[in-house]
């Protein structure tokens, strides 16, 4: 009896284990409640105007509620409402780089830009939906052309070479990735941008070779190697024409490098200033010795004029 209740209950035991593994493993079927809310989910989304900036996602708003319309409600399975969330959130994703793209702060765009390289197209197309993707695929190609024009213009205006630079990167890579139509532009923006790299760093390698002879001769300014007087002089004004130079260059460029060097100036300025003194009371002790000797001089040669005329005067006289 012991016997036949124990086989009963494993019996009833690998029957259940045997449901539950069937229930885990048969897909959960469709149903008209699951249609009904996805449909009011799909109608509920109204961004009219990002439709109006973007009608290839009208397009596919309208496709995708044509599709789960037409669709048996026990067809509308969770595998339905996956592509659909995944749809919805490629429509908040474009929402957002709307906004984000409508700023005229580029730190906005690149944002902007950031949301629309991590957005996975390639997640709609494991689903039969071929033209959704490829209306969502369209959408987004037309932002990064609208983009690549954005850092086209404002690397017109940019000053600052190395933020320049960087623009025109963008811009490039914004254009290449909005398609054929704008390969040209990426390829021109790209030839841009090395062009004006090239020039940048060239510049910036002159910049920092009189920066170094700058300092160089501002040592040898504190700490002359020759007692000749002036020496120490002409040691700093090279080192003052040399950060001209780098500085025009650094001007040139807009380039933040510049107050990095301040410091030099300043110091040179400094050095220049004391030494102009040290000079100044040179000259102006040679001159006191130089005026020094020449009264004396005078004073002898008024002297010898004096004595001149009275020995003339005696000659005259004793004639």
């Amino acid at each position: 009896m012991k016997k036949r209740s124990l086989v009963t209950l494993m019996i009833l035991m690998l029957t259940v284990i045997i449901f539950s593994t069937l229930s885990f493993s048969t897909p959960a079927a469709g149903s008209d409640e699951m249609k009904r809310e996805l449909l009011e989910d799909i109608i509920s989304v109204d961004k009219p105007e990002l439709f109006d900036d973007y009608g290839e996602l009208y397009l596919a708003k309208a496709k995708t509620q044509a599709v789960i319309q037409g669709m048996e409600g026990k067809d509308v399975t969770w595998g339905t409402k996956e592509w659909v969330d995944i749809f919805l959130g490629i429509i908040d994703d474009f929402e957002e780089m709307a906004d984000l793209s409508k700023s005229s702060v580029p730190s906005d765009h690149i944002e902007a830009i950031e949301i629309a390289d991590n957005m996975d197209l390639n997640a709609l197309s494991g689903y039969d939906i071929s033209e959704i993707p490829m209306l969502a695929e369209l959408a987004l190609k037309r932002f990064y052309r609208s983009e690549g024009k954005f850092f086209e213009d404002i690397s017109r205006n940019e000053k600052e070479t190395e933020l320049k630079i960087e623009y025109e990167k963008i811009s490039s890579i914004s254009y290449k990735k909005g398609g054929i139509y704008t390969l040209s532009d990426a390829s021109r923006m790209e030839f841009e941008s090395r062009r004006d790299e090239w020039v940048y760093k060239r510049d910036m390698r002159k910049a920092s070779e009189f920066i170094d002879e700058a300092s160089s001769h501002l040592d040898k300014a504190r700490n002359p190697s020759s007692e000749i007087v002036g020496a120490a002089f002409m040691e700093i004004i090279r080192a003052r024409d040399s950060f001209e130079k780098a500085k025009k260059i650094y001007e040139k460029h807009k380039d933040k490098e510049l107050g990095n060097v301040k410091g030099i100036e300043n110091e040179i300025k400094i050095v220049y200033h004391r030494l102009m003194l040290d000079t100044l009371k040179v000259v102006a002790i040679y001159l006191f010795i130089l005026s020094f000797f020449t009264v004396i001089i005078w004073m002898d040669f008024k002297k010898w004029g004096e004595e001149l005329d009275d020995t003339r005067l005696g000659e005259e006289l004793i004639v």
